[in-house]
């Protein structure tokens, strides 16, 4: 037995795009059309070739010659080999091998110059070659007859890598296809908490392609990758692969990128912070126990473990009152203040109310505003005043700790009380509850 191998021209009607990722990768259950053409496909034929009329008498015999003969396997990923392989047999009232015989290989009905074998004394053959595209594979002898068909199926070879991966980022992921001749769209499906959360989708361009995939949050972000049919090449079975967030305590002091990560996430859900930075303040600081605060989580100053997987979920905090539509909610639970406006919430901070309960529940409005002012308490000066029933008010502290603190006034952090004065005016609605 003789064999040769070669490489299949690129015919057929179709392909499949296989993902074979370069991180963490779990490919997912091939379809059922998949898994059933990896098999090989035996066929028996004795009829001459599409259009060939039928010999009276084979020129290798009388009778006319049987192909016995199976592909394997019948799903390829582009690159990988194929082995056609089985006898050439006469059917008469028994059974000879035909020898030397010349098995040709086509695709699509057409003979591929090269791909060829010849039968060994007991009229076996095998020949191996790598296909580039998929199509109704046949084997013909020199006569035309032809075998059974059998669907070969190729799909291209997608492999690709992640860049770093930020929480509340865009996560870069670089494919490379081969062929190089695939121009066909790979969508990127990504999940969070069992959710679909996002699509992103692009076309190669000689046999490259770059998608960002979003990563909203922290923890897990599965990825499945998909790519269409194009060409001679077809769509490919599911691929899964698994991005992941992670996340860094942070304190006053902290550095790095993790850093003004969290201080856009506290600005998108409303809590006033000192301006984007790779640095923590002790500014920023008060934002976090706003945080904190806001949602029930120990006030620390610190943003640990507890606090990431809070915000990874978190909305903006809903206020109490919608009317009138601009209005400030004191909230003395929670020890916050919210400038709402349009009824949502504008801008939220920390503050400390009075120690002993004393500040009044209810329903009021700014009386007086004052850039400072002086205390009855002593010399100490109120920063950025603003009055709303006797003698107490609204304004900046030095010392406004994550508690009730003050002797009934509402303290504010000094580095945010001007941004509350410029909000308000007089006869402006306070609410203040528990």
């Amino acid at each position: 037995m003789r064999a040769v191998s070669g490489r299949l021209g690129s015919r057929g009607r179709w392909a499949v795009a296989v993902a074979l990722v370069t991180l963490i990768v779990c490919a997912a259950p091939a379809g059922a059309a998949w898994a059933s053409s990896s098999q090989a496909t035996p066929g028996t034929s004795a009829a001459p070739a599409a259009g060939a009329a039928a010999p009276a008498a084979s020129a290798l015999g009388d009778p006319a010659p049987t192909i016995t003969w199976t592909l394997a396997p019948l799903a390829v990923v582009y690159g990988d080999p194929v082995t056609a392989q089985g006898t050439v047999t006469l059917q008469g009232s028994g059974t000879s091998p035909v020898a030397d015989a010349t098995v040709t290989v086509a695709v699509d009905g057409v003979p591929q110059p090269g791909l060829t074998a010849t039968t060994d004394a007991n009229g076996a053959f095998s020949l191996t070659f790598v296909p580039t595209g998929g199509g109704a594979i046949t084997v013909v002898l020199a006569d035309g007859t032809t075998s059974t068909p059998a669907d070969l199926l190729v799909a291209p070879r997608v492999t690709w890598h992640a860049g770093a991966t930020m929480p509340w980022g865009h996560t870069k992921l670089f494919f490379t296809v081969a062929p190089a001749s695939y121009a066909g769209q790979v969508t990127v499906t990504v999940y969070h908490h069992s959710k679909q959360v996002a699509v992103v989708d692009g076309h190669a361009a000689n046999g490259k392609l770059t998608l960002a995939a979003p990563t909203f949050g922290i923890g897990a972000f599965p990825l499945h990758v998909l790519a269409a049919a194009a060409g001679d090449l077809g769509a490919a079975p599911q691929q899964t692969a698994t991005l992941h967030a992670g996340f860094k305590r942070i304190a006053v002091g902290s550095k790095g990128p993790y850093v003004r990560v969290l201080l856009g996430r506290l600005a998108a859900l409303r809590f006033r912070v000192p301006g984007m930075s790779s640095t923590l303040s002790v500014q920023a600081g008060d934002s976090i126990v706003a945080f904190q605060k806001a949602y029930g989580l120990s006030r620390t100053y610190v943003f640990a473990a507890a606090d990431w997987r809070k915000l990874d979920t978190a909305r903006i905090i809903k206020a109490l009152h919608k009317s009138p539509a601009t209005h400030i909610e004191i909230d003395k639970t929670r020890q916050i203040l919210m400038v709402v406006k349009k009824g949502v919430p504008y801008g939220i901070i920390a503050v400390s109310t009075g120690r002993t309960g004393n500040t009044p529940v209810g329903r009021f409005h700014i009386l007086r505003k004052a850039p400072s002012t002086s205390t009855w308490l002593g010399t100490a000066t109120l920063w950025r005043t603003m009055d709303f029933y006797g003698n107490f008010a609204m304004h900046g502290y030095p010392e406004v700790p994550p508690y009730p603190a003050s002797h009934g006034c509402v303290r504010e952090p000094m580095w945010v009380a001007d941004w509350t004065y410029r909000q308000s005016w007089v006869g402006e609605t306070v609410y203040i509850h528990y």
